[in-house]
């Protein structure tokens, strides 16, 4: 077999994260130094943290050579992973294209790992997200499941990541998910020396709406399936029915010893959220659903009962408690983006976006009076 050196494009998004490029970046660049075919792509979203003056004071050689390009855009008021991946991706000069987060450890000869995959096979991806399950004891945690390579050819056959996934979450799975359904063969990493990252708090990676939270509320079914109604300030509503996928089988005793092969621990009975507006009312509380307009009333109990009741009795017991709270709207925010990978899937979507995926104005090595439009 005889060994091509691929041009390697890492590249690293960074929107304030500065605190950790000053950890990732200046090893990852010692770690890969022997591969000369490597470029390295810092997308600057829109940070506030003085990312910009860092690397102009700490980088110039490595700027200058070329071995990183610096980007900025001005443009995003909140963090989009999708959209940013696709900026970059598209910015990048490589024949294989990696995302290396900005809190990623890409480990000491990625590079060479990287080209040394692609030689032996080019039909490859490759991700740490096992999601066949092919492999045993394969559990990795979900901060590392972000690091992705794959043939600039093919990341433009599929436009990218879906941009519909505008917040954390799912945006890897879906994307190699749709490189599968052109049959682009997913290949795990598994070394853990490439496999390595700066652990933090998930308030970094998204906020939950705890402030707009007016009530959670919960109407217990079965010991496997719970009734959420979520009420925001804004006098939104979500309601839908939560199953537990791993006490779900001991409902019926027909499945109670068969083996659970549902992916996700929790999901949602038909998929979606009921959504709509609340208002209070002479009868209490009033949910207006968007699907035809219907209208729901709750009769609001004394505040010491802790519960509201329809008019069938049904009893929804007013949450209070903080982690509670705070895990089934962690369960609403992933399952947003999780539903449209499974929409994805059901329909055989491959190609995601329109042809303006990944657009932007972006100014490279800090020279702000040439904007560039992607």
């Amino acid at each position: 077999m005889i060994k091509k050196n691929y041009k390697i494009s890492f590249c690293v998004v960074s929107m304030n994260r500065l605190y950790q490029l000053k950890e990732t970046l200046p090893q990852n660049i010692k770690d890969n130094e022997a591969y000369d075919e490597l470029e390295f792509i810092i997308l600057d979203y829109n940070s506030q943290d003085g990312t910009e003056e860092w690397v102009k004071h700490n980088f110039q050689q490595y700027l200058d050579s070329g071995k990183i390009t610096y980007f900025k855009t001005i443009e995003p008021d909140h963090w989009n992973p999708s959209h940013s991946k696709n900026l970059a991706f598209k910015l990048s000069k490589g024949d294989i294209i990696c995302n290396i987060w900005a809190d990623y450890f890409t480990g000491y000869g990625f590079a060479e790992y990287v080209n040394d995959m692609f030689t032996k096979d080019n039909n490859i991806v490759l991700t740490p997200i096992d999601f066949h399950r092919t492999k045993q004891n394969y559990n990795l945690p979900g901060d590392v499941l972000g690091k992705v390579c794959v043939k600039r050819t093919d990341f433009l056959k599929i436009n990218g990541f879906d941009e519909k996934m505008n917040k954390h979450g799912f945006e890897d799975y879906d994307f190699v998910n749709r490189l599968e359904m052109i049959d682009v063969k997913r290949v795990l990493i598994e070394e853990h020396i490439y496999l390595r990252y700066i652990p933090h708090e998930d308030d970094k990676r998204y906020s939950l709406p705890l402030d707009n939270l007016q009530g959670l509320y919960l109407n217990y079914i079965t010991p496997s399936s719970t009734e959420v109604l979520l009420l925001y300030k804004d006098h939104r509503f979500q309601k839908g029915v939560l199953i537990d996928n791993i006490a779900n089988p001991s409902d019926d005793y027909h499945y109670a010893y068969q083996i659970n092969r549902s992916y996700f621990e929790y999901s949602l009975k038909d998929f979606k959220w009921e959504t709509g507006e609340w208002k209070l009312s002479g009868k209490g509380i009033s949910l207006l659903y968007e699907r035809n307009i219907d209208e729901n009333y709750y009769e609001k109990e004394p505040e010491s009962k802790n519960f509201i009741r329809n008019k069938d009795f049904t009893c929804f017991y007013h949450i209070k408690n903080k982690e509670l709270i705070e895990n089934i709207l962690v369960f609403e925010h992933y399952y947003y983006t999780r539903s449209i990978m499974d929409r994805n899937l059901a329909n055989k979507t491959i190609t995601a976006n329109s042809d303006d995926y990944g657009s932007g104005i972006v100014f490279k090595n800090f020279r702000m009076s040439e904007p560039i439009i992607v």
